[in-house]
């Protein structure tokens, strides 16, 4: 069992008369004008993973609309995430939890979470087009999550800390996103080359703003291409994104030309694994299970929009 200290989580907005910023702070909290900061932090002991989720709700009485926000973690981060727990978790209640645990509890919160914000970068930063927003509702409900592995000899504070910055404009675009995750993996042992294939369509046209993936170690690359099921071939296209590094794969910026995806087209994505065990790894939410998965966000804000899986496979 994990053995952890639970250190402070925060939501903060601190203004001119707030506390004097800390030359040290990676990321100083913006002004009662400009923003709020979410923060979450956990002790982690040597040897130990953690993944933890606070819930909490934002103290704002009235809609908060967002163009722009950043954030800061460890390095060592396997990801954050900031998730609207209306529509997957609606009973849960403020307080720290084992993620596993709640996962457990409410498993529709998997695929009926709404991420509002998610990083697996040390710093990022999240900038939306001209009138475009991502609408923070009054007292929403939020989960912080956070996954952390200590590899090392001494305790480590894990962090993840969030400014959001109010929009002032006016605002004639929201977005929308999700992940689409690949749930039947087995790499096999001692083998290596396995991929591991899936294939989404969206139900109704979309502009994609950002695309990622996420998996665990053994992905030693990921790689998404275009997929039109409609098309002359009905084959994958060309690859639009390709990473080697699972531990922080970059973030796809389509913000100055956004990638139309029409209903009835999509992606194909697939993870190249090598594993050099001598035990099968399946899909799972710990370090040493394996994931498969990619992470889009796009225009029209709308819930009903979404890229549903066809068609999954290995080679």
């Amino acid at each position: 069992m994990l053995r952890l200290a639970l250190l402070a989580s925060i939501l903060t907005a601190c203004g001119a008369d707030g506390p004097a910023v800390d030359p040290n702070d990676p990321l100083p909290p913006p002004s009662e004008e400009d923003g709020i900061q979410i923060a979450y932090q956990v002790d982690v002991q040597p040897g130990e993973e953690v993944w933890k989720c606070n819930v909490f709700d934002l103290p704002s009485p009235r809609f908060f609309p967002i163009n722009h926000a950043e954030s800061v973690q460890n390095d060592a981060m396997h990801h954050m995430d900031l998730i609207a727990t209306a529509f997957g978790a609606p009973d849960i209640e403020p307080g720290e939890y084992d993620c596993k645990d709640v996962y457990a509890q409410f498993p529709k919160l998997m695929d009926d979470g709404v991420i509002i914000y998610a990083s697996q970068q040390a710093e990022q930063q999240i900038l939306l087009p001209e009138g475009t927003v991502a609408d923070l509702l009054p007292r929403m409900r939020l989960m912080h999550e956070i996954h952390f592995v200590n590899p090392t000899d001494v305790p480590v504070t894990a962090y993840s800390k969030i400014n959001a910055y109010e929009y002032k404009q006016d605002a004639d675009k929201s977005i929308w996103g999700g992940a689409v995750r690949d749930l039947d993996i087995n790499v096999p042992a001692n083998t290596t080359s396995h991929v591991e294939w899936t294939r989404c369509v969206m139900n109704k046209d979309v502009d994609v703003l950002f695309l990622s993936t996420h998996t665990h170690a053994l992905a030693k690359e990921t790689v998404i291409r275009r997929f039109d099921p409609l098309g002359p071939t009905s084959v994958a296209g060309e690859p639009i994104y390709s990473n080697t590094d699972w531990h922080a794969p970059p973030l796809q910026d389509y913000t100055a030309a956004p990638l139309h995806i029409p209903a009835g087209s999509g992606f194909e994505f697939e993870c190249h694994y090598e594993n050099h065990s001598g035990m099968p790894v399946s899909w799972g939410f710990d370090a040493a299970d394996e994931m498969c998965q990619i992470a889009l966000v796009y225009t029209p804000g709308e819930a009903t929009r979404h890229c549903d899986i066809v068609e999954s496979g290995v080679r």
